[in-house]
């Protein structure tokens, strides 16, 4: 914190520290001379301000304080650190300041008495306050209230300013300014008419903190700059004041200050650095210009009276012993201690891992643990002090997985060692009670180049792809990847994903989509982010609750979501194919049913009145089996507390279907102990008592039902495996809070005492068992049992996809793997646990005796399949093909050109005319700046004998979420979410229409967008919104479909920086048919990439992207770039990009006209 003297010329400087120093100005260009320097708190002071008297102002977490410049205490107010003050400001005009806690607790304070004046409650996130006449506060969740300190700071109004916090507030006459941290422009306020803006403020940047001084409004930017707009232009034209300070690569703008004689800026920075900015070769600070004296070689701004000393009180704990001052004197004190009087203790011990504490047992005052094995005896590991240099080479974590190289591919090329040769499968055996490496929860970790550095191929030695699990409800990521082998359904998929469907959220396309993009990733890391954008706009989502929140949360645990979810997709999966089918045949046929033939089972449920013997039959169709959960999870058999009636009741509240099912379980239960396929045999038939309304007899009896499988399923069979109640319930957010977590040897705590209390299916699953459906009896067995079948049709299930819940306390409260069998070998099995994909035994899948595994579905594929059901497969191949036709090419239309205005088709219409006129050609068809495919390109294209320069516009979804350190250096958590919004692909196979774009497809986004990057993208506001657009726009899938198809038929891809864009769109492309000029001009002996505005100007000696960018304009200069690189040889190539790198350094990189 940084701030000016009023009356004199010294400046104020607070650290993280506590110590305030006071600094004098020297020489232009010269460092601050230090003048005086004093620790008045213990944490980190937050604010510092000038009083009129000779004092300062100083606020910090824990005190809120009034010294003088000499370091003597002249006021304090201090708090408990529970409640830390958040924020304090001084009245415009008097001596009183308003202090604010983190508990919502306000004080006015007195300076010049030292006294309290008034308390009062206000907001408890308050994040910025503001005091004149009025006391105006922002909080952290965008409200701005203001409050009246005539009537006891009662609320007169408070208005939503934003959807962030608010992180600055200012005040200039009757207008409040208020700067939001989600926000490019700065909201302006009426005090007087508080209900709506009264105007904004656009600006360049994203502001961060707001000061009004006489004629001009300073801002200060969060990229590190500050600009002045002025109050005479209604702050719509930018003033002369103008600061940008040169940080280093990881400081950034801390705090920012305004001289009282507003010829000086004051900017702090995080490295500890207070940046003087002026227009004057000699600036004055204060508004007197008064020199400090100069008394026995120090500054002394007021003669200090050396018989005045602190009273304090040594029982009153918030005073500081420091604020007392300390005679001068030559000989040592007292309190000094002798080097021979220390001892040296050695470090202090660490924090004890979490895991180890919830299995703690206390015995005479003693704690006894069981040994983790993770760690050696008696040793506990302490960070080294080159951990974050460790981090930014890429060995953070998972050094056993990664085989001890970078995770990034940028520290990769700057070793000299290269790639080495790699084992198939990575050891990472697990230690007793751990988790091992490979089933943790998988992160990608982030470099400043973005996620594009991160060297997924590090946890993928096969050919199949994993799927990143940064995406909002990227849980799914484990269902999908069983429902992709699942070759029946995966056809499903791909036939109606090629087919013309034109729903915008229709999950079958997603699906299909991602289906194909796994078949021809070649092991290449993917996300399926475009499936689950889609997932979270569709109305079963959310009454399913199967989504996650904002914040990543969800409502109960994944094992429980991935099953509703699974249901919720082969629901939609089935009416999908049920249109597709009747809309080819017109009336109801055999494949219209295919979902329900490959997934489930037909169930018959029979109700049977005792009084009167009437029997109803109904019969439907389920997709999953579900199972009851063991009756020792619940409380009964096997408890140690409660007995049968206890047990009875957990039962029932479990969800189970019957008292006498019930009672049955239990008998059963403590006589024997049930295996998994009792498990099954018991869901497969249920019985159900339930007093219902009996038709025949008019009245209401005790109704008795069955429901029974009616004939074996003819493809999959899924069973469901269910949780204990409180951990169906809380799930994730039960560990997230606090709840007792397992401990190592299996317990939870205090809430369980053995490990099946941790993990209910304490079992093996069987890879095979028959299954029996009769008339009389459904009955599975294994294998070894099959002779006591009766006679009939037997099928055989094979085991070939498992999800099974982490529970990995460390990394997060649960995450969710699948295993999966090997389609090319049957003895082998794959894990998939995000982007990580490796081969495991077998042991390793069917076993579940860890307290941190538990089984969550588990998928069974018969063995004998019927030939009728592969028939039907093949038909619906045959009928429904997957090849995407190439009409959206030659005839694009979309679903939203009915909801397009009438002035947008008014302009289409010119600029068809204006194409006509330049090229003598005219199509009515014609979107945007794009000329479809002529029929005979069409089938150049199918040949495989096409090449197109292609161009991608992004906008930000969400801001890139960083953590700053103490020394000022960042870590990504997460970088910035871009999505999609324009395509454009031109021609780029010579004749007479080279160069005209065939592609210019503007996507409506309809999810809310942070920011627009107008400057790079060319996207204005209601550009991307449907009914308002100056452009035609297309759904996101219809574009897709479009790049699929150019993919599919091995279109060549000429571009600038194609990774990043073929990364966004989530579409692969192999190497052979990228042409990316950024890589083909990139120098071996240069790491620096060179821009597409340089090379084409180069080139060409002609400027693009004068005022932003156009996606058409940039694929067409990236065109003629590579038509310059065919024309050389490897010698000549070499030559000029020696050249190109001369003239780039001697230009600075910048082009004629953007030099000033």
């Amino acid at each position: 914190m940084a701030a000016a003297r009023k009356d004199s010329e010294l400046v104020y400087a607070g650290d993280s520290s506590g110590r305030l120093t006071t600094y004098t100005l020297e020489a232009p260009g010269e460092p601050l001379a230090r003048h005086t320097s004093v620790q008045c708190a213990q944490s980190a002071i937050r604010h510092v301000a000038a009083l009129e008297a000779a004092g300062v102002f100083v606020q910090s977490d824990d005190a809120i304080q009034v010294l003088y410049d000499s370091g003597r205490q002249r006021q304090k107010w201090a708090t408990t650190p529970n409640d830390a003050f958040v924020g304090a400001c001084l009245r415009a005009q008097g001596h009183e300041a308003f202090v604010c806690t983190s508990t919502g607790s306000g004080t006015l304070l007195d300076l010049q008495a030292g006294r309290v004046v008034q308390r009062k409650g206000v907001d408890a996130s308050v994040s910025a306050l503001a005091f004149s006449d009025m006391l105006f506060l922002g909080t952290a969740t965008g409200e701005l209230a203001m409050r009246d300190p005539r009537a006891s700071f009662s609320l007169s109004y408070t208005v939503t300013a934003s959807t962030g916090a608010v992180s600055s507030i200012a005040l200039h006459d009757n207008h409040v300014f208020v700067a939001c941290q989600e926000m490019s422009t700065v909201s302006v306020y009426d005090k007087r008419n508080m209900s709506q803006p009264a105007g904004s403020i656009t600006c360049d940047g994203r502001p961060v903190q707001l000061h009004a001084g006489k004629s001009d409004l300073w801002i200060s930017y969060t990229e590190g700059f500050v600009d002045t707009r002025t109050f005479a232009s209604q702050c719509s034209d930018v003033g002369m004041g103008y600061a940008e300070p040169a940080l280093s690569e990881y400081a950034f703008v801390a705090a920012f200050a305004v001289a009282p004689s507003e010829q000086a800026l004051l900017i702090a920075d995080t490295e500890g650095v207070v940046h003087v900015w002026s227009d004057h070769e000699q600036p004055q600070l204060s508004v007197t210009g008064r020199q400090p004296e100069l008394l026995a070689g120090r500054y002394a701004l007021q003669d200090v009276d050396s018989s005045w000393y602190s009273q304090v009180s040594l029982d009153d704990e918030n005073v500081s012993l420091a604020s007392v001052e300390m005679p001068l004197v030559d000989s040592p004190l007292l309190s000094r201690m002798d080097a021979d009087l220390l001892d040296d203790v050695g470090r202090p011990a660490c924090f004890v891992d979490a895991g180890v504490l919830s299995s703690l047992k206390m015995l005479d005052n003693v704690g006894y643990a069981p040994k983790p094995h993770s760690m050696r005896r008696n040793q506990l590991p302490f960070c080294t002090p080159g951990w974050r240099k460790a981090w930014r080479s890429g060995q953070h974590d998972d050094n056993e997985l990664t085989r001890g190289r970078s995770k990034f591919l940028s520290q990769q090329r700057r070793s000299a060692h290269g790639r080495a040769s790699a084992s198939a499968v990575p050891s990472a055996a697990a230690t007793e009670g751990s988790v091992p490496k490979h089933l943790r929860q998988m992160r990608i970790e982030y470099s400043r180049f973005g996620v594009e550095d991160f060297d997924f191929s590090l946890y993928n030695s096969t050919q199949w792809s994993g799927l990143e699990g940064n995406v909002r409800n990227s849980y799914a990521n484990a269902l999908l990847q069983v429902l992709f082998f699942c070759p029946e359904f995966r056809q499903l998929a791909l036939s109606h994903c090629a087919g013309s469907c034109a729903e915008a959220t229709c999950l079958s396309c997603q699906l299909g989509l991602l289906f194909r993009l796994l078949q021809s990733a070649q092991g290449q890391s993917c996300h399926a982010t475009l499936l689950l954008h889609v997932l979270a706009q569709r109305p079963e989502a959310t009454a399913l609750a199967v989504l996650e929140d904002t914040h990543g949360h969800a409502t109960a645990a994944y094992a429980v979501l991935v099953q509703r979810l699974m249901r919720l997709v082969l629901e939609q999966a089935n009416v999908d194919c049920r249109r597709m089918v009747l809309d080819f045949n017109q009336e109801p046929s055999a494949e219209a049913s295919i979902v329900e033939r490959t997934f489930g089972f037909p169930q018959l449920a029979t109700t049977t009145c005792p009084s009167c013997n009437a029997a109803h039959f109904r019969e439907s169709h389920v997709f999953s089996l579900d199972l009851d959960l063991p009756q020792s999870a619940t409380g009964g058999a096997g408890s140690t507390s409660g007995g049968v009636g206890s047990g009875l009741a957990a039962v029932l509240a479990g969800g189970s279907a019957s008292v006498r099912r019930a009672e049955s379980m239990a008998r059963l239960g403590r006589s024997q102990k049930l295996g998994f396929l009792d498990f099954v045999n018991r869901a497969v038939v249920r019985d159900d008592t339930q007093r219902a309304w009996c038709t025949s007899c008019k009245k209401f009896q005790l109704l008795n039902s069955e429901k029974r499988m009616a004939s074996a399923p003819e493809a999959y069979l899924t069973l469901n495996f269910p949780l204990p109640p409180s951990e169906a319930v809380s799930g994730a957010a039960g560990l997230e809070l606090g709840a007792s977590s397992p401990s190592l040897d299996g317990s939870s705590g205090s809430n369980a005492s053995s490990k099946s209390a941790a993990n209910p299916w304490q079992m093996a699953l069987p890879t095979e068992f028959n299954l029996q459906v009769a008339e009389t009896q459904v009955q599975a067995l294994s294998i070894e049992d099959s002779s006591e079948l009766a006679e009939g049709k037997v099928a055989r299930f094979k085991l070939v996809a498992v999800i099974s819940s982490i529970r990995d306390t460390r990394r997060g409260p649960e995450h969710l793997v699948a295993h999966i069998r090997d389609p090319d070998d049957a003895q082998s099995w794959l894990l998939f646990n995000d982007f990580l994909v490796q081969r495991v035994r077998v042991d390793s899948v069917t076993a579940f005796y860890d307290w941190w595994r538990m089984p969550s579905v588990a998928v069974y594929a018969n063995s004998d399949r019927t030939s009728s059901l592969q028939d039907i497969i093949q038909t619906v191949a045959q009928r429904f093909p997957y090849k995407i036709s190439t009409r959206i090419l030659t005839a694009p239309r979309s679903s939203l050109d009915p909801l397009q205005t009438t002035a947008l088709q008014q302009r289409q219409q010119r600029v068809r005319k204006g194409m006509a006129s330049r090229r003598g050609l005219y199509s009515a068809r014609t979107r945007n700046e794009a000329v479809p495919l002529f029929k005979a390109e069409a089938e150049l294209l199918e040949r495989g004998k096409f090449a197109c320069a292609l161009d991608a516009e992004f906008v930000v979804l969400e801001d890139a979420q960083m953590e700053v350190f103490s020394d000022g250096t960042r870590h990504v958590l997460r970088p910035a979410v871009h999505a999609l919004a324009r395509l454009s692909a031109v021609r780029a196979n010579g004749g007479e229409m080279h160069g005209v774009p065939f592609i210019d497809d503007y996507v409506e986004i309809s999810r809310p967008v942070y920011d627009l990057a107008t400057v790079y993208s060319g996207i204005h506001a209601g550009d991307l919104t449907v009914g308002v657009s100056r452009h035609a726009l297309s759904t996101m899938k219809e574009v897709y479909k479009k790049l699929r198809l150019l993919v599919d038929c091995k279109c060549v891809f000429i571009g600038h920086g194609l990774k990043h864009d073929f990364r966004v769109c989530n579409i692969f492309v192999p190497q052979a048919l990228q042409r990316d000029t950024m890589l083909l001009f990139q120098s071996p002996s240069h790491i620096r990439p060179i821009s597409l505005r340089f090379l084409y100007w180069y080139f060409k000696r002609k400027s693009i992207q004068m005022r932003e960018h156009s996606s058409v304009e940039d694929a067409q200069a990236t065109l003629s770039v590579y038509e310059c690189y065919s024309k050389m040889d490897e010698q000549s190539l070499a030559s000029v990009l020696d050249d190109i790198y001369a003239v780039g350094s001697k230009m600075s990189w910048k082009l004629p006209e953007q030099k000033i």
